[in-house]
Order: structure tokens, then C-alpha cells, then sequence
């Protein structure tokens, strides 16, 4: 069997750890001697992928190499996996400001003030700097969709290859979704703004979407009539961006907050207003999972998981040691009763995502301010401690966020046509010390280090 190391000394051969502009060098790219991974869990042994000018070329074990391809050996050992997607990544958002003056007028604070800025985009205001750029490819993402820290209403959501550093470059798709929040305006006792509860956000989203919609009319009247009607207010551009981006054919994935009833709010915004929403999860959105998949509202579920009790850590040590029941901790019975409850509540957030799969509901991935470190120890979690298999969390973080984004025809898997965008692991990605050597982000190449 040939050493998985080879492909390292490939790149290194190349003189460089990220090759930019590789298509330009050698017409087409192939990586052999690979066993690929699909995002419907089949696997291809001994495959071989093809791709030119960032687009897949072809993928599987019948593969004829391009007389002009740069070859890249595998060594029968290395895992070739669709790059993982984040349908929400707070990654590189500029931070908030530690404190708020209070307005002079609090009940009218300002849309800013309010936190309501449908303007902002991150393609604008993204922080290269931020380490996550770099540990997301390390962790298997290729491509990420980018919110900003905020309130209400944060900003636009644009659609990134991660690149590392130059992530910025690499934008792919901007305004993909509206990002909205049930977070009440900011600043608390004596510094605070309207709206400053949850009543307070949907009666502003509602006021929002009536004047978006007769700023709207208004502009369609003055386009027919110009000499007759008189011209939209030029203060009402923001207005039109929230109609825009709040149609029914746009996406606006909403996070946060106290979930069930949150999730509820968004039934009424969905039927009453027909907005497109898209619910980010952590905890609680089974428990709304048949209403959910009644009105084919997608899940962009969090990985970010509570802690196990430790007390019940230490009895599944004592177990596993053979060790007689009567050397365990005595517990009185009102703590036995308390411990019953807070493993209950433990194995209710970690089975969110297979009921609301069982239920038949669309169930991508968000990370939505999760530990990037944490994803590895996880997902290990959710395979032991539910029903969900490998090919089911797989297909979660690649094909199924990239439908709920609306770019499922280019990514999400290795097949032809698709962007390239891939990661290649020395093991089985739920595997323990599974790491990713390489990372291909729509085409390019970046080799990691032996750690």
C-alpha cells in the first residue's frame, strides 16, 4: 500500500502550501487512488476525481486521467469527502460595541439604534483575520454562509469559499438570505430602545413588511404615472431592500432566541406574510417538527450540544470497570429524582436533529456560534448517543445544507459539474484524530501540516 504521506510530498514538490491559480500552471487536476465518499453515504474504493477550472470533471472508479492533468496519488489510503457546508457562520463578523447610549427619543430610536440593518453585508465587512478562516478547512468546510453579529435584523448573509485569509476574494453568492434575530435592541436599564421586548420585534417586523409593501405600490404607481403621482421618499431605500430581500422567493433564516416559541412567531410570519423562513436550531425545534414539515419549513441545525452530566459520566465509568453496584455514589432520592430530570433534558437536546429528520423535516447544518473545536467531539456524541448514522449527519452537513441554501445543483456532492470543492481526510471523518490533509475550495488547493 503506498503512504498516504505521498500526496504531502506532492504538494511540497510544488514548492508552495496553497496553490493559487493551479488551472493556469496544469490545464486539469486529478486526485487517484482514493476512496471517495458521497453525500448519500455510498463510497467509491480506489475512485479518482478530475476537475478543471474549479468545476468536477468527472468522479468514481471508471475514470479516464486527461493526457494534460498534474496527478496527485492518494496512496489507496485517503477519504475524499464533499466539502462540509455552514448554513449560518458568525465567522469573521466585526464584534459589537461593549455599551449604548440611550437615543433622545427611545420609542424612536433610529433603524441602527433599533438593530434593524438589512443593509450590511459581510462581503463588505468581513474580518480575514479571524482564525476560524482557517480551522473551518481544517475541520472539513469548503463553504460557508456568513452572517454579522446584531439584533433584529444583523444583515444580509453571503455565500463564501473558505479560503482562509482570502476568504474575502472567494465571494460566491451575495444577498443569498436575510438574516433575522429575536434579539430586542441593544443596551439594558436606562440606555435601552424600542423595540426592547418580543412583542415590540413582531410589531415592527409587521410594520416593517406593510411600509415595504406600499413603498413598493407607491414605486410601481410613479413608474406608470410619473407626471401625475408623486416620487417615493428618498429616506425609504432600506425599505425596498427589506421587500427585496423578504419576498417569497428569497430566503430569511431567522436564529435565536427562546426556540419553541420563537418557532411559532415564524408560523405566523410564514402564512400571514408568506415569508421564506429557514429556522436555525440547537435545542428545541422537534418539539414543533410536524408543524415544520406540514409547511416545509427547513432546519439549519446546530451541532452544539450540552455536556453530559458527570455524574452519569462516572457511572457508565463504573460499569464499563465491572465494578459492584454497591461501591457506586449513594444519592438520596430527591437527587435521584433531580438526576432523572437532567438526563432527560440531556438525551431530549441531543435527539433534536433525528426527530426532526424522523419527522420528515429538511435538516441542514448552522454552526451559528459554535465552537469549531467542538464539531469532531459532537458529532461522536450524536452517533452514540441517538439513531443518526454516519451517512445521515454526512448528508446534513453537505447536500442538504446546500438545497436549504438553494445551491444543491453546484455543491453538496462529487459528481460532474459540480464546483470542486472537496476535503481529504487520512480516515474516516467521524473516526478519532481524523484530520484533514488537504482542502480544495472551489478548486483550489490547500495542504495542511502534520500536526
Amino acid at each position: 500500500m503506498k503512504s498516504a504521506r505521498r500526496i504531502l510530498l506532492l504538494f511540497l514538490f510544488m514548492g508552495v502550501a496553497t496553490v493559487q491559480g493551479w488551472s493556469q500552471e496544469a490545464p486539469a487536476q486529478a486526485l487517484d487512488n482514493v476512496i471517495i465518499h458521497h453525500a448519500d453515504g455510498s463510497t467509491t474504493d480506489d475512485g479518482t476525481i478530475v476537475w478543471r477550472n474549479g468545476i468536477i470533471e468527472a468522479a468514481g472508479d471508471d475514470v479516464t486521467i486527461p493526457f494534460d492533468a498534474y496527478v496527485i496519488d492518494g496512496g489507496d489510503s485517503l477519504h475524499v469527502y464533499p466539502g462540509f457546508l455552514d448554513g449560518l457562520a458568525l465567522w469573521g463578523s466585526p464584534d459589537l460595541p461593549d455599551s449604548y447610549e440611550q437615543p433622545e427619543r427611545p420609542g424612536e430610536p433610529g433603524y441602527e439604534r433599533a438593530g434593524i440593518q438589512p443593509e450590511r453585508q459581510p462581503s463588505k465587512l468581513l474580518n480575514t483575520e479571524d482564525s476560524n478562516l482557517e480551522t473551518a478547512q481544517k475541520q472539513g468546510f469548503t463553504t460557508a454562509a456568513l452572517g454579522l453579529k446584531g439584533q433584529m435584523l444583523p444583515g444580509q448573509i453571503d455565500l463564501f469559499f473558505v479560503n482562509g485569509s482570502s476568504t474575502d476574494e472567494h465571494l460566491y453568492k451575495e444577498s443569498l438570505a436575510l438574516h433575522g434575530q429575536f434579539e430586542e435592541a441593544p443596551g439594558g436599564w436606562g440606555s435601552g430602545a424600542y423595540p426592547a421586548t418580543l412583542m415590540g420585534i413582531m410589531a415592527e417586523l409587521r410594520q416593517l413588511w406593510y411600509d415595504a409593501t406600499a413603498l413598493q405600490e407607491h414605486a410601481n404607481y410613479y413608474a406608470s404615472n410619473s407626471d401625475s403621482y408623486p416620487a417615493p421618499k428618498k429616506d425609504g431605500w432600506f425599505l425596498k431592500l427589506c421587500f427585496r430581500s423578504w419576498a417569497g422567493s428569497n430566503r430569511f433564516i431567522f436564529a435565536g432566541g427562546r426556540e419553541k416559541e420563537n418557532i411559532e412567531r415564524l408560523f405566523w410570519l410564514k402564512d400571514e406574510l408568506g415569508f421564506n423562513v429557514v429556522v436555525v436550531s440547537g435545542k428545541e425545534a422537534h418539539e414543533k417538527a410536524e408543524e415544520l414539515e406540514q409547511r416545509d419549513i427547513p432546519v439549519l441545525a446546530s451541532i452544539d450540544l450540552p455536556e453530559e452530566p458527570e455524574w452519569n459520566v462516572k457511572e457508565e465509568e463504573t460499569e464499563e470497570s465491572e465494578k459492584k453496584a454497591s461501591e457506586m455514589e449513594e444519592v438520596t432520592e430527591e437527587m435521584r429524582i433531580f438526576r432523572e430530570k437532567q438526563l432527560a433534558a440531556y438525551q431530549t437536546s441531543i435527539e433534536n436533529i433525528s426527530k426532526l429528520i424522523e419527522a420528515g423535516v429538511k435538516v441542514g447544518y448552522a454552526s451559528n456560534g459554535m465552537e469549531l473545536s467542538e464539531l469532531s467531539k459532537n458529532v461522536k456524541t450524536l452517533i452514540e448517543g441517538t439513531d443518526l448514522t454516519e451517512q445521515q449527519i454526512l448528508g446534513m452537513l453537505t447536500q442538504h445544507t446546500a438545497d436549504i441554501l438553494g445551491v444543491g445543483s453546484r455543491l453538496g456532492d462529487l459528481r460532474q459539474g459540480r464546483i470542486a470543492s472537496f476535503s481529504v481526510f487520512n480516515k474516516p471523518f467521524t473516526e478519532e484524530k481524523a484530520a484533514v490533509k488537504c482542502s480544495v475550495s472551489n478548486g483550489q488547493i490547500t495542504e495542511f501540516d502534520e500536526e
